[in-house]
């Protein structure tokens, strides 16, 4: 019997480890053959860090069902071309055959879909007969092939929270015309700057100003936007994508100029932003970075983005118990009102490496908003409280102890 192998690939998220733990229940129903886990994503594999994840105790499992930042621990090494390096290929190779691995399920977003496409690769350049499954992970949501992504639900019920509470402290303190700027992760797509839509603000404040990477920044219409914004109120809310982008083409502030992983490390347009009100506005103005809390709030997730997160994991054995590979499981939006979506599959050639942008057709650009069609998609996707362990005022998130191998 067959055993597989389920590693995590970048960012992790605040549903990570639901899908991880509902994945090892499923293999446990559905197969006999164990379940390997490398720990640091591919890294692990190369490196023969592997987990005995079929043997994790069940109260271990319930645990890691509730916890964020991805217990198993992720990793940002890609699988390189055969070309580039043979030599680790022949490593993946022989670490995959001494363990007799016959299905591998990759956990992750753009990158880690490519290297779910190399594994099919690999597989039939060693003849290896792999099973190869990608499970969906992103809070950027910007996966193509699937109406969202496992992360996102609760990011984005993260922030909009997170930007109601602050806009309420804001509004509190300005006697004066002043400035709250929010910065959200988003390279090239703004789907976590919707929080400035999904977050409800009192009506006396002016809608918050969303800033998204998908439309070209211009600092003079901005400002006069800002500026109109005090005429109904003090206190103005903004959301800034870190990767807005001016008429060149380059970001509007950029961190680190020298790409690893495929993506550059972005961070600083919010003050860039906050400089600028400053310079041409004369008003005070504060920024907020949310940084890893975006992606890791385990105590404010969303219960749909839970349930998709676990989902997708049964899916993804069943799939491989049908002999499929090559294939990324991806959720389908069945209706908007009342919510009904299902798991199905699409090949990994047709979207690894692909982002899917912020439809420019949500955006409302004269106002720095959204479309209503925009509201329809995302509030579904932040609905529910989901049961969470709390011990001494404070949630439970114990270390997972996995069985060595």
């Amino acid at each position: 019997m067959k055993n597989a192998l389920y590693f995590q690939s970048g960012g992790v998220t605040a549903v990570i480890g639901a899908t991880a733990a509902a994945l090892i229940k499923s293999h446990r129903n559905a197969s006999e053959g164990r379940l390997f886990a490398a720990e640091h994503g591919l890294s692990g594999l190369i490196n023969n860090q592997l987990v005995d994840a079929s043997a994790l105790p069940e109260s271990m499992r319930l645990a890691l069902s509730q916890l964020p930042g991805g217990g198993l621990g992720s990793g940002r090494t890609l699988l390189a071309s055969y070309a580039d390096n043979p030599e680790q290929w022949h490593r993946v190779r022989d670490v995959l055959i001494s363990h007799q691995i016959g299905t591998i399920y990759v956990n992750g977003g753009n990158g880690s879909m490519d290297t779910a496409a190399k594994l099919v690769e690999l597989s039939d350049r060693f003849t290896l007969g792999l099973s190869v499954i990608g499970l969906p992970k992103t809070i950027d949501n910007d996966l193509e092939g699937t109406d969202t992504s496992p992360g996102f639900g609760s990011a984005l019920k993260y922030l909009s929270v997170s930007l109601m509470e602050a806009a309420r402290d804001h509004c509190a303190m300005a006697t004066k015309p002043s400035v709250f700027i929010l910065e959200v992760m988003g390279r090239h797509t703004g789907w976590l700057a919707t929080c400035g839509a999904v977050a409800r603000l009192p009506t006396q404040m002016a809608s918050p100003l969303i800033l998204f990477p998908e439309v070209m920044f211009d600092p003079e219409r901005f400002v006069a936007a800002v500026q109109a914004s005090f005429t109904k109120h003090n206190a103005c809310v903004c959301v800034v994508s870190e990767g807005i982008r001016t008429a060149d083409g380059q970001f509007y502030a950029q961190q680190n100029a020298v790409a690893r992983y495929g993506h550059e490390q972005l961070g600083g347009a919010g003050f860039a932003v906050a400089q600028l009100l400053r310079e041409k506005v004369s008003v005070k103005v504060h920024v907020a970075v949310p940084d890893y809390l975006q992606r890791a709030a385990r105590h404010l997730a969303s219960a749909t983005d839970i349930e998709q997160a676990e989902a997708v994991a049964t899916h993804a054995v069943q799939l491989a118990q049908e002999g499929q590979s090559g294939v990324m499981v991806n959720i389908v939006r069945d209706a908007n009102e009342p919510y009904a979506w299902h798991c199905d599959s699409v090949r990994l050639a047709d979207i690894a490496n692909r982002e899917r942008a912020f439809p420019l057709d949500w955006i409302d650009q004269c106002a720095y908003g959204v479309t209503a069609d925009a509201l329809t998609y995302l509030q579904p996707l932040i609905q529910g409280e989901p049961h969470q362990t709390w011990r001494d005022g404070l949630p439970e998130y114990p270390w997972v102890e996995w069985p060595r191998i």
